[in-house]
């Protein structure tokens, strides 16, 4: 009797405890079956996974046309923001070709949101009053590519938006060539949980750059190891791509849309809780949700970058330009 009582009493305590031969089995999640995981190869070397899912995965995108663009899997860096010049008239300072990092700062745990789930931190719609003063403009060479070269003058407000014009001039910081745009958000408005969402088109002029809005830059970590969340990035009007960079040796995950970027759309980029979704003109189902890690999607500080670029080689002669129209853009950060 004794016997079988205490064979009883072992069967609960085992089954309470949750326990297998003394050890205790962690919980166990089951993920609908159209949940999308990354397949994520171990290498030293930069490597691009392609995680592009089929439309029962991830949802359809308007307007879309076959996209066959597959960008080199070992890329480099994605040009780093050089923070020269200012929305507001102050003292020039000289840009340096490569962005060094800041101090690091230790990164806030990321908070759970709360039934409301966002606050709004900023709500530019363009409407009048020039570039607003928390974005600071580049001013003159800048990233990885040889022929990246900016001027604030390529930005302005106009019409209800905010251009970014690439465009050749007879001279500048850079010499006669190509002189493009870009910006980023004040620190203030980092954060390691965020929400982007932009309104844009591009106006091709006859020439083509290559783009990133938006981009999240990491203010707490060094790059790579600190990731870098390029959202809608490419160099052609028939569509673009996200690519999340993480680790040391710029490990990447992919992701390819199709959409007309000549035609006015909305786009939504949200990370919250090491989930990526992203949303074309529909805000309420994403066309990719990608479920990441604190290794690739690290846990630092990121700011918002709007950039247009060269890259490796500028248009041949000096005809034409690229008008890159913001109609709004707010970020949000998780309460």
């Amino acid at each position: 009797m004794r016997r079988r009582l205490a064979a009883a009493l072992a069967v609960m305590l085992l089954t309470l405890s949750g326990s297998v031969n003394g050890v205790r089995q962690p919980a166990t999640e089951r993920l609908p079956d159209n949940e999308l995981r990354p397949f994520i190869l171990p290498s030293s070397q930069p490597t691009s996974v392609d995680v592009s899912g089929s439309a029962e995965e991830i949802g359809s995108v308007p307007s879309a046309a076959p996209f066959t663009t597959s960008p080199d899997p070992t890329r480099g860096p994605t040009p780093g923001p050089t923070e020269g010049g200012s929305a507001q008239p102050g003292p020039r300072s000289t840009p340096t070709p490569a962005r060094t990092a800041p101090p690091t700062r230790t990164a806030p745990p990321t908070r759970m949101p709360t039934p409301s789930g966002w606050i709004n931190v900023i709500n530019d719609q363009f409407n009048s009053g020039g570039v607003p003063g928390h974005w600071s403009l580049y001013d003159g060479p800048y990233g990885s590519g040889a022929n990246n070269c900016a001027t604030p003058s390529h930005v302005s407000v106009s019409g209800g938006s905010m251009h970014m014009l690439l465009a050749h001039e007879s001279g500048g910081d850079c010499g006669a060539g190509w002189y493009s745009a870009g910006m980023q958000i004040d620190a203030r408005y980092g954060a390691v949980d965020q929400r982007v969402t932009v309104r844009f088109r591009v106006v091709n002029g006859g020439i083509t750059s290559h783009l990133i809005i938006p981009m999240r830059w990491p203010d707490s970590a060094p790059w790579p190891q600190g990731g870098e969340e390029d959202y809608c990035e490419g160099d052609r009007l028939s569509g673009c791509a996200t690519y999340l960079h993480y680790g040391a040796g710029n490990d990447q995950i992919r992701h390819a849309y199709a959409f007309d970027l000549s035609r006015w759309h909305t786009v939504r980029f949200q990370r919250l809780n090491h989930v990526v979704r992203v949303y074309v003109d529909n805000m309420a189902t994403p066309v990719w949700k990608y479920v990441g890690s604190s290794t690739t999607l690290p846990n630092t500080i990121k700011r918002v970058v709007l950039q247009q670029e060269c890259e490796d080689s500028c248009p041949s002669g000096t005809i034409g330009t690229e008008d890159i129209q913001i109609d709004w853009i707010t970020i949000d950060n998780p309460r």
